[in-house]
């Protein structure tokens, strides 16, 4: 299944399997269009999730991460996949050329664009896949660890103050454009594609959150953290609560905020 929905009101998606649970919530914030989309589907001994940050004017955005979703997840079905570093790096880059040619009535291209975070489950290992700046979080024990990075110009700062090659002054002169995007699908030619080199191995009781920005520019990461570990027996509510909880906290306007809470057992 996947959803691009259009309301403010908390969607639910529920799937379960005997592996993995899956729960998801979505909500517009205080945005007029809802650009993010998400999809989970079950298979026997695990399952998939994605989702999707769309960007891209009125359309653009949410034609992007609906068309990013809805193929991943066609192709997940009918596709007898037994190399998963290679399915998700061939359909980044399938996905990359599909969104960089979405037009519009006219034909002219809309110049639209989406993040996509994605793990896969087989069993108690875990494939992933990220473009762009959603993110992938593990939480195990009561600790929470991110294991994507941001594909924006803060990186590429880091990257280059690290090295020795730019100066603290040029790094500040230059941190205003920091949250500009480096990479993500319909960029064309998309070349910075993260996925994980080797399976990452699950724990009984571990969680993966996917989320959209909307999550964690609204809330820190230790108040995430609290949510899912106070609600570990009830996953949906946990996923509820948190995009509740950056709707109510967030100092500004709400962005698009999608959660997807897998956990396995």
């Amino acid at each position: 299944m996947y959803s691009s929905d259009e309301s403010n009101f908390i969607t639910e998606k529920y799937v379960q399997e005997c592996r993995a649970t899956m729960v998801a919530s979505t909500i517009i914030g205080t945005r007029k269009y809802q650009q993010d989309s998400y999809g989970c589907i079950e298979t026997p001994d695990g399952g998939l999730a994605v989702v999707c940050d769309g960007m891209g004017g009125l359309e653009g955005g949410e034609k992007a991460s609906t068309l990013a979703v809805g193929m991943l997840m066609e192709d997940y079905l009918r596709t007898p996949v037994t190399d998963y570093k290679e399915f998700f790096y061939q359909e980044a880059v399938k996905l990359d050329d599909l969104v960089y040619h979405i037009t519009d009535e006219q034909g002219k291209l809309l110049g639209a664009g989406t993040t996509i975070v994605a793990v896969h489950i087989q069993g108690n290992m875990i494939h992933w896949l990220s473009v762009g700046d959603s993110k992938i979080y593990v939480i195990r024990s009561n600790a929470m660890q991110c294991i994507v990075r941001e594909h924006n110009y803060r990186m590429m700062l880091n990257d280059l103050y690290m090295k020795g090659k730019i100066s603290i002054e040029q790094y500040r002169s230059e941190e205003s454009k920091a949250e500009a995007l480096t990479s993500f699908l319909g960029i064309g030619n998309v070349s910075l594609i993260d996925q994980s080199e080797t399976p990452v191995e699950l724990l009984k009781g571990d969680i993966i959150l996917l989320c959209s920005d909307g999550l964690y520019k609204s809330l820190s990461d230790d108040k995430i953290l609290a949510i899912i570990t106070d609600n570990f027996f009830d996953l949906q509510r946990a996923a509820n609560e948190l995009t509740a909880s950056a709707l109510k906290y967030s100092g500004r306007g709400q962005d698009n905020t999608t959660v997807v809470l897998v956990r396995y057992s």
